[in-house]
Formats: structure tokens, sequence, C-alpha cells
């Protein structure tokens, strides 16, 4: 009886200072809180790396956009290898990055496209070159989704 007792105080105490499951409905939907900002899934890695920026980056909203509003993105990448080595190896790679986006809102759609290029070092070895491609892809949806960001800030001021 005391266990139950202590049970159920503790999960008072718990409710009451604002904690929320991990997995509950805090925004992971595509839905920005307080913004109505719908946000499409991208399909790959890197498309659920941009979304997930772009979420963060859109969570303060956009001054000017008090309706609802869609946004749909378009994600191509491509990795360009450079300056190969006497023996044909490879020192330096680039990971290019262009999204095309449309904001759907009920006073007209915003579009654009920002593109990035992230430098990063390759490696002799096939498994480091391979989480390499991984950290310089989640740098580039990363700044990809702050650009994005940006763009639709100015193009939403303009669109009153």
């Amino acid at each position: 009886m005391i266990r139950l007792v202590c049970i159920s105080l503790a999960l008072a105490a718990l409710s009451a200072c604002g904690f929320r499951p991990l997995y509950g409905d805090a925004g992971f939907n595509g839905v920005v809180d307080g913004q109505n900002i719908t946000i499409a899934e991208i399909p790959g890695r890197s498309g659920y790396t941009l979304r997930r920026n772009l979420m963060e980056e859109l969570a303060v909203g956009l001054p000017g956009l008090d309706k609802s509003a869609r946004l749909t993105v378009t994600l191509d990448e491509r990795l360009v290898r450079a300056a190969l080595l006497p023996d044909g190896g490879v020192s330096r790679s680039f990971l290019g990055a262009t999204g095309d986006y449309v904001l759907d809102t009920p006073d007209g759609a915003v579009s654009g496209s920002v593109s990035v290029e992230v430098p990063y070092a390759a490696t002799a070895t096939p498994y480091t070159d391979v989480s390499a491609q991984i950290d310089v892809s989640t740098r580039a949806m990363s700044e990809l989704a702050r650009q994005i960001a940006d763009d639709l800030r100015i193009q939403v001021q303009n669109l009153k």
C-alpha cells in the first residue's frame, strides 16, 4: 500500500513539472508548433535530416505568416571527388546539395532554390570514408535548412 502511494505521488509530481514523454506529440509530425507550417517528408537519410533541421529553424515561425502553410522541398545531392594523388587516390571531396522549395500559403506560393557545397577530407579506408560522408551530409543539411529558412523569411515578408 505504501508503495502504491509513493508511486502515485511520484507520478503526480512528475506530471506537474512539465515532463513530456520523449516520443510524445512534441512537433515530430512535421507541423511546426504554433505556426501551422507543415513540412512534407523528404526521402532518404539526408532528407530526414534536412526536414528535422527545417523544423528547428522554423520553430520560431515566419514573420508575417499567420495562416497555415505547407513547405515542400526537393533535395538533390552530389558527391564530387577532387585532388587526385599520384597513386590515383582522392584527398579531397565535396558534397553539393541543392534544395528546391515551395511554400504554399493562402496568400500565394513562395518558391526558390538554394545550394551548398561542403568540403571534407577523404580517407584511405572505405569505412572511415562512409563515416565522413555521413558527417558531411549532416553538416550540409544543417546549412541548407538555415539558408532555406532565411530565404523564406525574406520572401514571406515580400508576399504581403
